[in-house]
């Protein structure tokens, strides 16, 4: 065990309010035993949100990404075991601005009497998303990533296995994530936390496609419904309401391939799973969302509309900030099984955690052209959008 570890089991331990991981580098560990995650409809901290009892993965932990560019500082995120060596997390969790991580540890607490903390060696961040992350931003494809242990798991940590089909829509996706909490008519108000997540359900009802127009359908998309009509997210983002800029006008995939009316009726699911409903937030980057006890899903990134300029909007809020009515994207794991598959059998490079040289990236205008129509272009310019990880300072 190295001295950062000591030191995080150290904070844990002993809720001293601030732990250093290196003399950079703290972060806040108050009130860690209140802390829930993920927004929910009913009070976070109800023992059914819990990452326990028969909702416990004890695979599924939290990760801190740091990078000695930041002066130690990093990201918070989470991130599930698929193999004894090998956890999986979002793209953009293990990334900033093209610079190598000089420390990944994978910290597990559900069902642990204490926090078993783990360091990796590598990580393989899948290609087509530092192609796309300059000018996708939060809706880059590929927003997948390998990391691999310097020691197994013990035998007692669950291994979980890919959701391989292509049918994830319309079926229970139970979600599990370290990130902020929070209900939904509030949104995230709590911290992100280490130690402590929490689960609750959704369902993935589309693919973000439809609106870059890039061919890639790589990334589900799920709303946070409140029970009524008017946060139905779903049924407002894929009708004519929103589609019908003055510069898109009758576009053809939009829900009645005309700019006159709004119609919900394609996506009726606006009450959701009621209580047990979720959406994710700051720090839930990179968990997993479960079909039938496999990973279908990875948190990636959330989304709302601009308050000023698009009518009648489903959020909660008037804000991104994860309440009711906001979109949550998930990559799709179906998609890249092979790039796992790879990355786990060995046959695909993975870069040393702590190398000197920084992460690769074929950024162009060229790209770009390629991979955004103008409707695309639009898209992107026209709604709120974040990845989900957590900053740590």
């Amino acid at each position: 065990m190295n001295f950062l570890q000591k030191v995080l089991i150290a904070g844990f331990a002993f809720m001293t309010g601030v732990s250093a991981f290196s003399n950079a580098y703290a972060f806040e560990f108050a009130d860690l035993e209140a802390e829930a995650n993920l927004i929910t409809v009913g009070n976070p901290l109800d023992p059914k949100y819990a990452n326990a009892g028969d909702n416990l993965r004890n695979g599924v932990g939290s990760i801190f990404v740091g990078f000695d560019e930041f002066g130690g500082a990093g990201f918070l995120c989470t991130a599930s075991a698929i193999s004894p060596t090998h956890i999986m997390t979002a793209a953009h969790c293990v990334t900033a601005d093209s610079f190598i991580p000089s420390i990944i540890l994978f910290v597990l607490n559900a069902g642990q009497s204490e926090p078993l903390i783990l360091e990796a060696s590598s990580f393989a961040v899948h290609p087509l998303y530092t192609l796309t992350l300059p000018f996708l931003g939060a809706f880059a494809h590929g927003d997948i990533a390998i990391i691999e242990l310097l020691d197994p798991l013990p035998a007692d940590i669950e291994i979980y296995e890919l959701y391989r089909d292509a049918d994830e829509f319309n079926q229970v996706a139970r979600h599990y994530g370290h990130g902020r909490t929070g209900t939904g008519n509030k949104g995230a108000t709590g911290d992100a936390s280490f130690f402590f997540a929490h689960t609750g359900l959704n369902t993935y009802e589309q693919v973000l496609e439809p609106f870059l127009g890039t061919g890639v359908e790589d990334q589900l998309l799920s709303d946070f419904d409140s029970g009524g009509k008017k946060h139905n997210a779903m049924a407002w983002w894929f009708s004519s309401k929103f589609r019908c800029a003055p510069e898109n006008a009758n576009p053809g995939h939009a829900q009645d391939g005309q700019c006159t009316t709004f119609k919900d009726g394609n996506y009726p699911d606006f009450k959701g799973f009621g209580k047990f409903e979720v959406g994710i937030s700051s720090g839930d980057s990179g968990g997993p969302a479960f079909i039938d006890g496999k990973i279908a899903g990875i948190h990636s990134f959330g989304f709302t509309h601009f308050c000023k300029g698009i009518t009648n909007g489903t959020d909660f809020s008037c804000g991104l900030n994860s309440s009711f009515g906001e979109m949550s994207g998930d990559t799709r794991v179906s998609y890249h099984a092979g790039f796992v598959d790879a990355v786990v059998d060995g046959s695909f490079p993975t870069t040393p955690v702590g190398a000197a040289v920084p992460l690769a990236t074929e950024a162009s205008s060229t790209a770009e052209s390629a991979f955004l129509t103008p409707y695309g272009k639009y898209f992107i310019e026209g709604v709120k959008s974040a990845n989900m990880r957590a900053h740590i300072k």
